[in-house]
């Protein structure tokens, strides 16, 4: 089989690593606005980590569309 001479490989880690990171920041945040107000049941890291990862599939998916 013949690979193409185009494939990047890096640019699928380049979306990987930026999912992951977008993830870990919004959690890290929503846990210190947690703490900050003393939520017990972590309302605002479990928001955060949702809207997050709606984000990143959105942005994967959109990166994905565009270049098909």
């Amino acid at each position: 089989m013949k690979t193409p001479k185009n494939q990047k490989p890096f640019k699928y880690y380049f979306a990987g690593t930026q999912i992951a990171l977008t993830v870990l920041v919004s959690v890290f945040l929503g846990y210190q606005i947690d703490s900050f107000f003393n939520n017990e049941k972590y309302i605002v890291t479990i928001a955060f980590s949702v809207i997050s990862i709606f984000y990143a599939l959105y942005a994967l998916i959109k990166d994905v569309n565009k270049q098909q």
